[in-house]
């Protein structure tokens, strides 16, 4: 009985020192007009970038994306950033960034995009791991478009069509 009680204290005091796990993000910050923010978060006072970076995929009407603050000195010089309609790629040779906080903003990543908001990918690949969620981007089109007049006039003498026939089954 002795064994088990200090068997279950042991795992329990292991549970309990052990350092809750830290994942470096990509959080969502605001839209206004056709522009998403995106902050970049790192953990654990800092990260290497080595061949690697970071991307949100699965977009929608990607026009232009720009990076700032600290985010655009550890990219650009060595790398930059790369997008498509559907994709946005941030990468560099070498880049490095530390500061004295434990979990702190490296820079904001803008988007352009008139698709309305929707959940994207994201994948981080740094000296911490890699690291991959989910985030709020432009990814979808209008949820209800208005249909067009001849949509309209079709449906209308279909909807006649039908009410004509069931006319004669009844009254015949």
């Amino acid at each position: 009985m002795k064994i088990k009680l200090f068997a279950v204290a042991l795992l329990v005091s292991a549970f309990a020192f052990t350092p809750l796990a830290k994942a470096d993000s990509i959080n969502f910050v605001s839209q206004v007009g056709d522009n998403y923010t995106y902050d970049l978060q790192i953990n654990n006072h800092g990260a290497a970038f080595l061949l690697s970076g970071f991307s949100i995929d699965g977009l929608s009407g990607v026009t232009d994306a720009t990076l700032h603050g600290k985010l655009a000195q550890v990219f650009e010089p060595l790398g930059g950033i790369a997008f498509d309609a559907t994709d946005v790629y941030v990468g560099t040779v070498f880049g490095v960034t530390f500061s004295r906080k434990d979990t702190y903003s490296i820079g904001t990543l803008t988007i352009t995009s008139a698709a309305l908001p929707g959940l994207a990918d994201f994948f981080i690949s740094d000296s911490n791991g890699q690291f991959c969620g989910t985030v709020t981007g432009p990814t979808g089109s209008d949820p209800s478009p208005v249909p067009e007049p001849s949509s309209l006039v079709l449906l209308g003498t279909g909807l006649l069509a039908a009410a004509g026939a069931a006319r004669r089954k009844l009254f015949a």
